[in-house]
């Protein structure tokens, strides 16, 4: 009895204290004893972290979902956050990604830019993604060097190396953009030491060796297309024929060609070759030849037509030009595409009659005819025919001035050639001045090079020097057009700018030889004695000629 007396005295003497984690008693001395229930805490205190975290977790969740547009972010996926930073950080570059190209379908262009370009930060290995902001970078915000620079990344970070849809996209990229060493660089790192045949390798040597051929190292790129037996693939084997023409061996190019018809039939590339080659020779009746098979592989093709229409046109046979003229309007009459390269001969050959006829089937067709009507001004350009071009100009813009608003930098071009070529130079500097207005604000440099060539027909050169100049700003490292003023430089004597010009032409692709021996041989004499740094510029000149000499 007295112990249970003992016991009850006891619990009767202990109290529950701080929320019931505690109890306190009183010993038999009378002192205050506190004793903590610790499996109740760290219960409780787990139950704490619990609900701080789900807290912490929905916040984030909320958070990533309506300010960062995240809007796949997954709840389990916050709570996890701490365990997977670079998982969530892919995830959420993955999602934007994703959104950014929906809304370029859209057509939602700038929220698409900002999208891609958080997307690509947060997921660098997204090859879609980086090969859309590409684009944007190139043809939008006018960076081909950002461009660039995001797909060589992408061969690491996404491993787009071995991807061969992207690492094609990369290399036409850089191919685009002369970026040559870039290219050699990529091939020589991951191009094996001891030569392996897969389709990855292939596309390397064969894009390593374009661009040693483009920069003139012939040596280099015949290595890389025996090493990796390229001329097994039709691009290996024209780039192969290519090498032969650009080093004076026409007739072993045509050869080479020639062998590997049988293997390569109906190829249309391979056609076109041959009859290039031949036709750029002389080789009429062979051209001619290679033309009817490219028609005969390819009947409903309008291009074999129209080559054969330029062979018989430069060997005098203009019966059969004539023939083979009527035999297309009859075969592909209101087919746009069709009448549109007929109308592309008569400008290039100033077939007036030929162009107006286009025009008039596009007329009657109810097709676009925006293009036909240029062509025949140009037509009668090239026919000499101002008084003609000028009178159909006027036509146009009494009858059709909704259109010719969507080409008026053309349209302007135009006139000032027919205006000068009138002998109306007051015109032609007006026409001049608002095609080159029009033009910057939508600048096209073959269009540029067109109106040049077209003033220099006419002995034009200052005009077309203030042309090529406007070019040259705007795409300072496009070849063609650097070269074609410097041209036009030498034509007129001036030597302001031309040892840089020069100069920076010797660093581009194999330039044009014809016009490094016409800048040796002017530079060389009294005319130019003024220009700045000529004798080291004659002596690069020269070291050029000697090089393609070998």
């Amino acid at each position: 009895m007295d112990s249970i007396d003992k016991a009850e005295n006891a619990v009767s003497r202990e109290k529950s204290s701080l929320l019931g984690f505690a109890v306190t008693k009183k010993t038999q001395d009378g002192n205050i004893q506190v004793s903590f229930r610790w499996g109740r805490l760290l219960i409780c205190l787990l139950l704490l972290v619990c609900i701080s975290w789900c807290c912490v977790g929905g916040g984030l969740y909320l958070w990533f979902k309506y300010n960062k547009e995240f809007d796949s972010v997954r709840l389990s996926g916050m709570l996890t956050l701490p365990f997977r930073m670079e998982e969530h950080r892919k995830e959420m570059g993955d999602y934007h990604v994703k959104k950014g190209l929906e809304l370029l379908e859209d057509e939602n262009y700038s929220d698409a830019l900002r999208l891609l370009r958080l997307g690509v930060t947060r997921s660098p290995g997204n090859l879609e993604g980086i090969k859309v902001l590409a684009v944007f970078y190139e043809k939008w915000i006018k960076r081909p060097d950002i461009a660039a620079d995001l797909l060589i990344k992408g061969l690491t970070k996404g491993n787009g190396i071995d991807d061969e849809d992207y690492l094609k996209v990369t290399l036409s990229n850089l191919h685009y953009n002369q970026m040559d060493k870039a290219i050699q660089t990529i091939a020589e790192e991951h191009l094996p030491t001891v030569v392996e045949f897969t389709r990855r390798n292939k596309i390397l040597a064969y894009s390593s060796a374009k661009s040693h051929t483009l920069r003139g190292n012939f040596d280099r790129a015949d290595e890389l297309i025996r090493s990796y037996e390229l001329m097994d693939d039709l691009d290996g084997l024209l780039l192969s024929a290519e090498i032969s023409w650009a080093r004076g061996n026409k007739l072993s190019a045509i050869s080479k060609l020639e062998v590997s018809v049988e293997k390569f039939s109906n190829a249309e590339t391979l056609l076109m070759a041959l009859c290039k080659y031949n036709r750029e020779m002389e080789k009429y009746d062979e051209a001619r030849r290679y033309a009817i098979l490219r028609n005969a592989s390819a009947p409903l093709s309008v291009g074999p037509k129209i080559e054969l229409l330029y062979i018989y046109k430069q060997s005098g046979d203009l019966d059969r030009e004539e023939k083979e003229t009527l035999r297309i309007l009859k075969q592909f009459r209101g087919d746009r595409k069709a009448l549109l390269a007929l109308a592309n001969f008569s400008a290039d050959t100033g077939n007036i009659d030929l162009a107006r006829r286009t025009y008039e089937e596009a007329l009657e067709n109810e097709l676009k005819i925006d293009p036909f009507a240029l062509l025949l001004i140009e037509a009668h350009l090239v026919a000499t025919d101002y008084k003609g071009a000028l009178s159909f100009a006027e036509e146009l813009l009494n009858e059709r001035p909704d259109w010719l608003e969507k080409h008026w930098a053309t349209f302007c071009s135009l006139r000032s050639v027919a205006s000068f070529g009138n002998n109306r130079s007051d015109l032609g500097e007006i026409y001049l001045q608002e095609f080159l207005s029009s033009s910057s604000k939508n600048y096209h440099p073959e269009r540029s090079l067109a109106v040049a060539n077209r003033f220099r027909i006419i002995d034009c050169h200052q005009q077309a020097r203030t042309v090529l100049l406007a070019a040259y700003k705007e795409s300072i490292n496009h070849q063609k057009v650097l070269s074609e003023l410097i041209s036009v430089e030498l034509e007129i004597g001036n030597t302001e700018n031309l040892n840089t010009l020069l100069k920076q032409l010797l660093t581009m692709r194999r330039p044009e030889a014809k016009l490094i021996a016409q800048a040796y041989k002017k530079l060389g004499s009294d005319r130019f004695i003024f220009t700045p740094n000529r004798e080291n510029l004659l002596i690069e000149l020269n070291a050029e000629l000697r090089e393609r000499a070998l």
